[in-house]
């Protein structure tokens, strides 16, 4: 018999999808970290330093913030409202926390169209980074669309568990709380 619900096909892909991410996300900063312990060593221990390093660790920064920043919303860890919360029965609940979730999008759609605007104009201006690297622009700025996108994702996720009929409106992060 085939699955359907909360342990269905599509929420083993949105499963799949969230685990890449925080992979993603990992992987960025931890490849950040080894670059900038590489630049302070030969900074520091043989006197050299390229620029390129610093810009490098920079990008790899905002990725997996604008990437990571979705998984706020994932593990509901983002900021919210709860003592107004506390205050509310489940239908004010689930009310303010479409607002705010709704508020969010608006951001992350902005967020979105924003980023790509920006990495549009860079790459028609064919700009490259002022380094020794020479690299195009384009694809750092391409971070913000890319977490703009990921991040109305997950908040549209947010809003569905919100009103899903055996949704927990009194679970917290650290309890496991989808929302």
């Amino acid at each position: 018999m085939k699955e359907t619900g909360r342990r269905g096909g599509a929420h083993t892909l949105l499963r799949r999808w969230d685990a890449f991410c925080d992979g993603v996300t990992a992987m960025l900063f931890v490849v950040g970290a080894l670059f900038m312990f590489a630049m302070v060593v030969t900074r520091y221990g043989f006197a050299w330093s390229d620029p390129s390093v610093e810009i490098i660790v920079r990008y790899l920064m905002i990725w997996g913030t604008f990437i990571g920043v979705s998984a706020g919303v994932r593990y509901g860890v983002n900021i919210r409202f709860t003592l107004i919360e506390h205050l509310l029965g489940d239908a004010g609940k689930r009310v303010l926390r479409t607002f705010a979730h709704l508020v969010t999008l608006r951001i992350a759609l902005a967020l979105a169209i924003s980023g790509y605007t920006l990495a549009e104009e860079t790459q028609m201006f064919n700009e490259v980074m002022p380094t020794a690297l020479r690299w195009p622009v384009w694809p750092f700025h391409a971070a913000i669309c890319a977490g703009g996108v990921l991040l109305s994702v997950q908040v549209i996720r947010s809003i569905v568990d919100v009103w899903r009929a055996d949704a927990d409106l009194t679970a917290d992060a650290a309890d496991g709380g989808t929302i």
